[in-house]
């Protein structure tokens, strides 16, 4: 079977996380400590209070914003080189519906339709190929 679908779904995934991380870190981490005026005087006192208070806001901002574009290369390099058309990926499916979860902790509302998504048809796909591979050589084609 064709896995082409989930290919696209999850290199747009992948796309979505470096932007979003990438977004992260300028506007958020960098914005609190340049000012930078996108974010409007109200958010900057906002950051600086929790600066303040807790220290280090920055440095996690960072990080999350490092993570997520971790996560986007993870999903553009499972895209390219793990996602085989007759193949089953059950590992693959679970990794992406985790991220899903994950998505859906932090309101990342692309992230979490495209991973539960892509992980369902993942996940569905394999349960089909089992069977084909199952069922032999009887030309019994199984469309999705």
């Amino acid at each position: 079977m064709k896995r082409k679908k989930e290919r696209i779904l999850v290199q747009i995934m992948g796309i979505w996380q470096i932007i979003d991380g990438m977004i992260t870190i300028l506007f958020y981490g960098l914005g609190n400590t340049f000012h930078i005026p996108l974010i409007g005087t109200a958010n900057v006192e906002y950051l600086n209070a929790l600066n303040d208070e807790y220290g280090g806001v920055f440095l996690l901002i960072c990080s999350f914003g490092v993570l997520l574009m971790g996560l986007g290369l993870i999903n553009l390099l499972l895209a390219k080189r793990y996602i085989k058309d007759n193949q089953e990926h059950f590992k693959i499916g679970i990794f992406l519906l985790g991220q899903g979860l994950l998505s859906y902790f932090i309101m990342d509302i692309p992230s979490l339709v495209l991973g539960m998504t892509t992980g369902v048809l993942v996940l569905a796909k394999n349960k089909s190929i089992h069977l084909a591979k199952t069922v032999g050589n009887k030309n019994i084609e199984i469309k999705i």
